[in-house]
Parts: structure tokens; sequence; C-alpha cells
């Protein structure tokens, strides 16, 4: 018995290394005959993004707005950085120290630190720096100097003038890709077409670069060129930045637009946010109030009702109206209020004084049928098509479903819903004789070798009105921006204005508030030869004096429409209301202006 069992205590052993030697031959032999099984697999593949195209404005190349940078993240893996690292030819190996030391140099970094950080293997990847220093690159990536350093290919995209056109432009998010604005809309040719490469590498996981067995480098983005002119664009933030904060509004929206070409050439909304820190903005501040949200128009789309009778011969700027409210062929007419007291009123003046009673017959008289088809031509219930994402249709319902009440509100800007971009396009028709071209903001793409692939060619989408009515509409509103009209403050010495206030009710629980109002002022300048097309509204969330649109979204026009001229060089139509150096007295004023509520907000 004892025999057996000593027998069988050195038979065991043996055979469990015979078992062990024969598996570890089989594997072997495997791995020989088919590489792919069970062997390491020290093959890589990696996309190489393409740097992003360039976003320019209307003063050229030289001018970027956004622009990408190529950058490195660096990681240490202090598991892979080994004492001995890799010995040259002749020379003795590297040591921790002197790796550590290479590293911190290249980067800027403190020795210590990064001593420290290679002597934790316990926490591996840790974060070294970000780099677009290209000599650091070269030096880091050199398996022969540096061991135990990740290297993440990455870009960084610079907004050179921080929040102002954030709206237009958008942002990026983290992987690279264009989340809102012009980098939303125009991603998949900014961001290029990706490279590849394929290859080998070692143990420790750096690339063996003469192993290398596909290499295709990127191809970089396309440039967007917008017809955005920043020094207006400058002009109009400022002033409509300082207006909301002057009138108390919770928010607001300006457009500047060529009025013979609809070239959007400057595009504010506020609040705006910063495209770095976009993550950290709120909804409502990253809302484009000028193309992505609708609301009641109210007076201002009086010009389009007016207009539509004109041009349908049912009136005439001279016709006069009856103002009273309570005429028996009329179905529950819109109230006027105590700036309205004549017994009757031209049609002129129902604009120049913004008559509800008046232009709510109008309407009427024309039915809903034939209003509704004057103001689908004008854009409204449609998108604009200008090249923003998330553009609104706005609302204007079928005339058939039309009750009677509506028949004199929507001609005065009541139940129907409209964005600021359709009422810049319809303003733009009347200052441009009668015809509606699309409005856009870009220009043209350009690819990275400087191949121009898409050019924008002015678009007419139509002639809601003839030439004649868009020229009677110009003379009707001159009125408006004059001593006797609703926007008084909003004229211009030595230009012609021709323009419209409107002062909406806001619908609070479907029902209109009594003290919340959104005020607009859409102006034409000069009215005798348009260049300019400029909306201003102001929303107002709490109570407050200067709500009428020619007391606070007027004066706002004026300082935009001001600056936009000077600039443009456009020459006064009305040189018989200056006197010599009226027109840069006014201007010094305003400059001074500015200059005070600059250093206010530097003190504050």
């Amino acid at each position: 018995m004892l025999m057996r069992g000593e027998n069988l205590r050195f038979w065991l052993p043996v055979g469990f290394l015979a078992a062990f030697a024969v598996y570890t031959s089989q594997k072997l032999v495997r791995a020989h005959v088919d590489p792919s099984v069970d062997a390491p697999d020290y093959t890589f593949k990696k996309e190489l993004p393409g740097c992003r195209g360039k976003i320019f404005g209307a003063l050229g190349t030289e001018y970027p707005l956004a622009k990408s940078i190529p950058v490195w993240e660096y990681r240490l893996d202090p598991v892979a950085l080994t004492n001995i690292v890799v010995k040259k030819r002749g020379e003795p190996p590297r040591t921790r120290d002197e790796i550590v030391h290479t590293i911190a140099y290249a980067l800027g970094l403190d020795f210590e630190k990064v001593r420290k950080m290679a002597l934790n293997t316990k926490n591996r990847y840790q974060y070294l720096s970000t780099s677009s220093d290209s000599i650091a690159h070269e030096t880091l990536r050199d398996s022969k100097l540096v061991a135990g350093v990740i290297i993440i290919d990455k870009q960084v995209r610079q907004y050179f003038h921080g929040r102002q056109l954030s709206h237009v432009l958008g942002y990026v998010n983290a992987e690279n890709k264009g989340a809102a604005g012009i980098e939303l809309r125009y991603n998949r040719d900014l961001q290029g077409v990706p490279g590849k490469i394929r290859g080998m590498h070692d143990a420790h996981g750096n690339e063996i670069y003469d192993r290398r067995i596909e290499d295709i480098p990127p191809i970089p983005g396309a440039d967007v060129h917008l017809t955005i002119d920043h020094n207006l664009q400058y002009e109009a933030e400022f002033w409509l930045k300082h207006g909301v904060e002057e009138y108390g509004a919770g928010s607001g929206w300006c457009v500047v637009m060529d009025a013979r070409t609809a070239a959007v050439l400057a595009m504010a909304s506020l609040p705006d946010f910063d495209p770095i820190a976009y993550g950290k903005a709120s909804d409502e501040s990253r809302m484009n109030r000028v193309t992505n949200f609708t609301y009641e128009p109210g007076s201002v789309m009086k010009v389009i009702t007016v207009a539509a009778a004109i041009d349908s011969k049912m009136v005439t700027p001279g016709t006069r109206y009856s103002t009273n409210r309570y005429d028996e062929r009329y179905y529950k007419l819109p109230g006027d209020g105590s700036h309205v007291w004549e017994p009757t009123m031209t049609v002129k003046d129902a604009i120049v004084h913004s008559s509800n009673i008046v232009v709510g017959k109008i309407g009427s008289d024309l039915g809903p049928r034939r209003l509704w088809t004057y103001m689908s031509d004008f854009g409204f219930g449609k998108k604009t098509g200008i090249e923003l994402p998330g553009e609104e249709y706005g609302i204007l319902p079928d005339w058939r479903k039309w009750d009677k009440v509506k028949w004199s509100r929507a001609p005065i800007g009541q139940g129907v819903a409209v964005t600021a971009m359709q009422i810049c396009s319809a303003y733009q028709a009347i200052a441009n004789d009668g015809v509606r071209m699309q409005p856009y903001i870009v220009n043209k793409l350009v690819s990275h070798d400087g191949r121009e692939f898409y050019h924008h060619v002015p678009k007419t989408l139509g002639r809601p009105i003839s030439a004649e009515t868009a020229r009677k509409m110009r003379e009707v509103m001159l009125g408006v921006a004059s001593p006797s009209g609703t926007a008084r403050r909003a004229a211009i010495r030595g230009y012609s204005v021709a323009g419209k206030t409107g002062t909406a009710q806001k619908v609070i629980d479907r029902h209109y508030s009594d003290s919340l109002f959104r005020a607009t002022f859409c102006g034409i300048v000069p009215a005798s030869d348009p260049r300019l097309v400029i909306l201003v509204t102001l929303d107002f969330d709490t109570k407050q004096k200067f709500h009428q649109g020619g007391n606070s979204a007027g004066p706002i026009f004026k300082r935009i429409a001001m600056s936009s001229l000077r600039y443009l060089m456009v020459p006064p139509d009305r040189p018989d209301e200056l006197e010599d150096g009226d027109e840069e007295e006014e201007f010094d004023r305003m400059i001074e202006e500015r200059a005070k509520i600059l250093a206010e907000t530097e003190a504050d």
C-alpha cells in the first residue's frame, strides 16, 4: 500500500507537467500555423479628424469670426514609463527622471509635479496638459525620447468676438460637431473628410512608425463666408443691449437687412451666450429669437393690410374711413386708444396714428380670402429659407377657418404669429419696389484649396405688390417717424424713414395682458432710395413705462440706423434738413453717449 501511494505522489506532478507541456506546445503550433488565433494583436486603426473650416464675415479672410486650432491632449501612464525604456545605439538607457525632465520641459510643467505623477502607478492615464505647440508634439511622440505619454489629437474652436454673433455662428460640441447656428447648418462642409492611420504598435502601445500599413491624411473642411458685416453687428448688438437695459425689457432682437438683395448684414438676439461655455447657457439664452421664435406682431402688420387694399385698388392713401367703432356694418371691431380722436381718417393717417378701427375695417372689406392671400405672398406662414437651423413657419391659419372676429383682428396683427425674419422680408419687398428677395446670410463656400464651390445668387421669391403700390406705401409710412406719428423718436435728421410701430399685447393664460407687451419698430432707410431694412423688438416681462414700439424700439432703431448709414457712406436724401455740421453734431452726440455707457459698464 505504501509503495502504491509513493508511486502516486511521484507520477501526479509528472502528469501535470506533461499535460502543461502538451497544452503549451499546442498553443505555440496553432499560433505559428494561424497567427490570428490567441496571438497578441499589435495592429491598430485610428481616424484623424480634418481641421474644421473657418467662418468669415463680409470683411474677408483677414478677419475670421471662428477658427479651429489643432491641439494635443497629453496623458501620462506611469505603468508604461519604466526606468529603462529604449537603448539608443552606443548610449546608455534613459532613466525615469530623464524622461520626466523631457516631458516637463516640453510642456512647460513643474518637474516635481510630473515626477510625482510618474511614481503613482496606481493612477494610470493622468492628465498632463493640452498644447498646440508643434515642437512639443514632435518631442513627445518620439518613442526614443519619451515613454508612457499618450497623445490624443483634438481641435479647439476659437470665436474671436466672444458672445457676439453667438446665435448666428452657433457652437461645436465635445465631439467637434456643429450643434447650433452656422456650425450646425454647414457642419458637413466645415468638418472636412477624416483621414485614417493603420499600422502596428509595440507591447507598450507606442506606434512603430516604420510599420505603418495605411496613412491617409485628412482633408481640411471648407470655409463659410457670411454676409454679416462685423462693424454693423457690433453697432446692432451694442445699441440693442443698451436698449434692453435702458427700457427694462426681458429680451430683445434686431435685424439689419440689405433692402435690395435681402442679405442679412447684422442679426442679434438677447440674451446671448458664450459659444465656448455653451453647456452653461440656458435654453432661453441659446434661442435665436430672430428666426426660431414666433409672436403676434401687432401693428407692424397694418402695413401689409393697407398695402393689400391699395394694391387691389380697393382704397387709395386718401380714402376716408369713419372711426366709429360701433359701425353696424362690421362685427366687433377692435378699439383705439386716446391717440385717435378724429371722426373720420384717411388710410394714410390710419397708418401714421396706428388706428385699429380703421385698419380693422379695411381688413374686413378686403375679406379673409384676399387678405390671407396677400399675407401668404408676403411670406407669412412659411419659412423664409434663411440658412440657419430651426427656423419657424409662423402661424397663418387658413382663411376658411377665420371667424368674423378674426376678419378685423388679423389685419392689425392679432391671431397670427410671425418671426422677425418674416417681418423683415415683407418690409424688404416694400423697400424693393414690390419684389421680395430670398433672405440669406451665407455668401459663399470655399474649399481648403481655394475652390469656390458655392456662391449665393440673389433669388426672387415673388412680387406680392406692384412697384407703384410699394412706392405709395413708403410715402404712407413716412409720417410714422414724424412729429405727429407714433415713432417721432425714430426720425433721423437728413434721412427719410418709412416705418411702422407695433405694440402687441402678450398672451398670458390665453388672455391678452394689459401690462405686458412686445414693442417693435421696423423701418426702411432712406425711404426715397432704400438701402436698409432694420427691425427692432423688445419683449417686456414686467410692466414698464416705455413699452410702446415708438418710445422704446424706435430710439434703438435710430441709433442702429445712424451708425449703419454713416458706416456705409449713404448720403442724406433730405440735405435741406441739415445745416452745416448738423449731421456731424448728432453723430458725435451718439458717440459720446456710447463712450459714457462703456465707461459706466467698465466701472460696474
